[in-house]
């Protein structure tokens, strides 16, 4: 297991734990309505939502309709704290748990806590729909997504930096762009050719505009991974989470972990 990062100051803005599921087309909204009511008091809000497009593969093109006299949709269902701070969504074919991070808010409580929640809550909802199908929920794919604050570095700064490794700066002969920003895709990673990585650069704006917010930007990265028929997809999970840590101290100089005070 590769080394667990600790910060006093995490930069981490978001985390978003995905579990993508073997489709259960059967499967309806009243089939989980006992979630509505165990899960009321953590997260009260509840919205219904026009379901996300398949995880898998898609033809070219392709234009779906609901036909008449045909099986409603099940939708995608949201459930949100009070605060906002974190969100359960899930439909026929994936379960995802969302938790975002304000400055003065919580602090990100580390990885082994977000995925207990996402454990507890996924049993209950696979627990569910095995009553009402009579077939376990099967998990083809996981993935792991965080976004970090990078305070203090522009977008222009931050992308040289990952690109040489923090040997260089970087300056814009001209007028700073209102956005600036790349994707770095690998579809297998070094010792991992199971699990797919991206690095992503962004400006930070402000919210409700797309106007940079100066010396600021956002760092994402992320990890996926196919889920072979009975293996433990836990494990892969663990495995891409590794993974992410150890592009994030590839993309991060040690003056900027040394700032978010890194645990020895």
């Amino acid at each position: 297991m590769a080394k667990r990062l600790s910060f006093v100051r995490p930069p981490v803005r978001s985390v978003i734990l995905s579990v993508l599921l073997q489709p259960l087309s059967k499967l309806r909204t009243l089939d989980l309505a006992p979630l509505r009511v165990e899960w009321r008091h953590q997260y009260p809000e509840l919205q219904e939502l026009t379901p996300l497009a398949s995880w898998g593969p898609q033809e070219p093109d392709s234009v779906q309709f609901v036909q008449s006299g045909l099986s409603w949709p099940m939708p995608l269902c949201v459930f949100t704290t009070e605060s906002g701070d974190r969100k359960i969504r899930f439909q026929h074919d994936r379960f995802i748990l969302v938790w975002n991070f304000e400055p003065e808010g919580e602090k990100y409580p580390g990885f082994d806590v977000l995925k207990s929640e996402l454990s507890e809550k996924f049993e209950r909802f696979s627990k569910l729909a095995h009553e009402a199908l009579g077939e376990v929920p099967e998990v083809r794919r996981v993935s792991i997504e965080y976004a970090n604050d990078l305070v203090g570095i522009s977008a222009h700064e931050a992308m040289a930096g990952v690109l040489t490794g923090w040997r260089e700066r970087a300056a814009f002969p001209f007028a700073k762009p209102d956005y600036s920003g790349f994707r770095v895709h690998y579809c297998e990673y070094e010792n991992h050719p199971e699990i797919g990585v991206l690095v992503g650069v962004d400006s930070a704006v402000s919210d409700g505009s797309e106007r940079e917010v100066p010396d600021s930007s956002s760092l994402t990265l992320s990890a996926e991974a196919d889920v072979e028929p009975g293996s433990d997809f836990w494990m892969t999970l663990d495995d891409a989470h590794d993974v992410v840590a150890s592009v994030f101290e590839k993309v991060t100089s040690e003056h900027m972990r040394q700032q978010w005070g890194e645990a020895e």
